[in-house]
């Protein structure tokens, strides 16, 4: 059988807090980019996203009970909304 059931990952996890949790790690990649919008480096952006994204993961799956695999998605979400904003910060300047 194909599809979703009862007892799929996505199933048996609380919408409000997988919105939640994809809010705040896309928010920490924004915050990255922004951090660093004069100087045109997505390496630095980079080197600050990867702590406070191993962070706030500790604390939502500890704190939250989110899966792991759930939340490598949405890292890569908010790995993509650092670098669209980094793109829009390097043609647009501030």
């Amino acid at each position: 059988m194909n599809g979703m059931t009862e007892n799929s990952l996505l199933a048996m996890t609380d919408p409000v807090l997988l919105v939640i949790s994809a809010a705040a790690i896309c928010f920490l990649g924004y915050f990255c980019a922004r951090r660093f919008k004069n100087t045109n480096d997505f390496a630095k952006s980079v080197k600050l996203y990867l702590p406070l994204m191993a962070v706030a993961d500790c604390i939502i799956v500890w704190g939250w009970n989110l899966d792991i695999l759930l939340l490598a998605g949405i890292d890569i979400c908010g790995f993509i909304v650092m670098a669209l904003a980094s793109n829009y910060y390097f043609y647009h300047g501030s």
